[in-house]
């Protein structure tokens, strides 16, 4: 599809976001004037907040017959505790396992009974906890927010197996390659920084997590002005104050802790890891480095240039039929990881990562071509329009918003930034960027293979 094809789509794609942009409009507090002709009913968003600083976000749908509670803290596993990662991760696991008077049979049968959903999750930067039910769940959802927010009761008898099974997990998912050179390249290239460690921890951390610092954890960052709480669905702004005020007034309210972690530096070369491996299956590699932050200014050029990456790559690997390619580009509060995978035949691996590198250094010496940016920016429109075609991804565009502070403008301007974004300033993002000269890459493969031709690349290390 040339240039100006992919313009006319993303063009047409603006068009069609009149209805998402007017939910998110409106939930910032801006009035939304969508064209006479928009076919679109737009739902009434309303805000408001506790005298405990928990902000409150209403996108009313009246007459669905559903509703879904979406609870973010703006803590996550970045504050785990020194040599305990996954605290964070541990400490929202055990939310389900009794509170408020409740044992764990009791909050699961409450859950049965009334028929909700709950998921709950722990990032870097955030813990959501996700309920959804029918209308006329509403108060029960608050009544077991309320309870799993303020008094989770973290019984050591439910300690001890969640524990148990955690590290059994953990255990397992190390024996997949794909997992092991991830991680270990998180670790070459973070080092003692928490984004060196898996998010859900080791299970070395893990054994070494205590039922006070699960306790801790709880009353250092469960509160109530270091959250906000979204509600959609067939609900009212006025019913979701009361129950709020009722159920999560006595939420405490304590002192916001931002991340103030040391920056990190590139390293000085290149650096190859080979976890020895047998040669008869296919062969993994990660290639990681520091990235870059989801507040950073050129924040859209980064991702263009990520996708562009990574578009290029596996176009010039396609010779080889059992490679493939994927880009995990992670922006957090603070830079986090770009890892390039790539899966090959252990006869195909060098020669892909060759191809990488090669590609990362000839685009900071020249721009990409037109059509490859703008392929890239209609993939990017997209990706936005797919989460904002429902009223519980509007929800979450808006909790990110809050999170990464991203400004009451980021979803009305984020077409026209995107659209504005030219090959030369993805040239930029590359230059700012990529660090092919000093990446981590961890090889899961052959050492007897390997060795030799990586030594060509960087310093080698092979892993047993």
């Amino acid at each position: 599809m040339g240039v100006k094809k992919w313009a006319a789509f993303a063009s047409a794609l603006l068009l069609s976001l009149w209805f998402s942009f007017g939910v998110l409009c409106s939930a910032l507090g801006f009035r939304n004037t969508p064209p006479q002709s928009s076919p679109f009913v737009l739902p009434i968003v309303k805000r408001d907040s506790l005298l405990n600083g928990l902000h409150l976000i209403t996108i009313e749908q009246r007459n669905t017959g559903s509703v879904a509670a979406h609870l973010r803290i703006n803590s996550g596993g970045l504050f785990d505790l020194a040599g305990k990662g996954g605290l964070g991760d541990m400490t929202a696991g055990m939310l389900l396992k009794g509170c408020g008077g409740l044992t764990a049979k009791n909050v699961v049968d409450t859950i049965e009974q009334v028929g909700l959903t709950v998921r709950i999750t722990t990032g870097w930067d955030s813990t959501d906890i996700v309920m959804g039910g029918p209308a006329d769940s509403l108060e029960a959802i608050f009544d077991l927010l309320g309870k799993l927010l303020i008094s989770p009761s973290f019984d050591q008898k439910e300690v001890d197996p969640l524990k148990a099974a955690r590290i059994a997990g953990l255990n397992q998912e190390g024996q997949n390659d794909a997992v092991a050179v991830r991680r270990k390249a998180q670790e070459a290239v973070f080092g003692s920084h928490p984004f060196g460690r898996p998010a859900r921890g080791t299970p070395e951390s893990i054994g070494q997590i205590a039922r006070q610092d699960l306790i801790y954890f709880h009353n250092r960052f469960y509160i109530a002005n270091n959250s906000e709480l979204a509600v959609s669905g067939d609900v009212t702004a006025e019913q979701v104050t009361r129950l709020a005020r009722s159920k999560l007034g006595a939420w405490k309210k304590g002192e916001k802790i931002p991340p103030t972690f040391r920056s990190l530096e590139a390293q000085a070369g290149r650096r190859v890891f080979i976890l020895d491996r047998s040669d008869e299956q296919p062969a993994r590699a990660a290639i990681a480095q520091i990235g870059f932050s989801r507040r950073a200014e050129d924040y859209f050029a980064g991702v263009i240039m990520a996708d562009v990456l990574s578009e290029q790559v596996s176009k010039i690997t396609a010779i080889h039929a059992g490679t493939t390619i994927e880009t995990d580009l992670e922006t957090r509060l603070l830079a986090g990881p770009l890892i390039v995978r790539i899966k090959a035949a252990p006869s195909d691996l060098a020669g892909d990562l060759n191809v990488l590198l090669d590609t990362m250094t000839g685009m900071q010496t020249s721009p990409p071509t037109s059509e490859r940016v703008e392929s890239a920016k209609a993939r990017l429109i997209a990706s936005i329009a797919e989460r904002l075609k429902t009223t519980a991804g509007a929800a979450e565009v808006i909790l990110d918003i809050e999170t990464f502070g991203l400004g009451k403008d980021y979803v009305i301007t984020f077409a026209d930034r995107v659209n504005a974004i030219t090959p030369s300033d993805v040239q930029r993002a590359a230059q700012t960027y990529f660090k092919p000269k000093s990446v981590a890459i961890v090889i899961a493969g052959s050492a007897s293979r390997f060795e030799s031709s990586m030594k060509k690349i960087g310093t080698v290390a092979v892993l047993k």
